[in-house]
């Protein structure tokens, strides 16, 4: 190992393992595909969510109101 590399931390080990395991049962994959897929498509309506929100209402005149 060089200076920058660490050894994984148990959670790291736990991750993985529980991830291997859970890959490697059916239909796992094809979930996290649609998942995946679906986290793409949401992402892509950003912007029309920003674009659709109601305005802040800025009152402005030509004159002031003042006495």
């Amino acid at each position: 190992m060089t200076q920058h590399e660490t050894e994984p931390s148990e959670r790291e080990k736990k991750r993985a393992a529980l991830l291997k395991e859970a890959l490697d049962r059916p239909g796992v994959r094809e979930a996290m595909k649609v998942f995946r897929d679906w986290q793409r498509a949401d992402h892509g309506l950003d912007a029309y969510r920003i674009a659709t929100k109601v305005p802040y209402i800025t009152m402005t005149t030509d004159h002031a109101n003042i006495r």
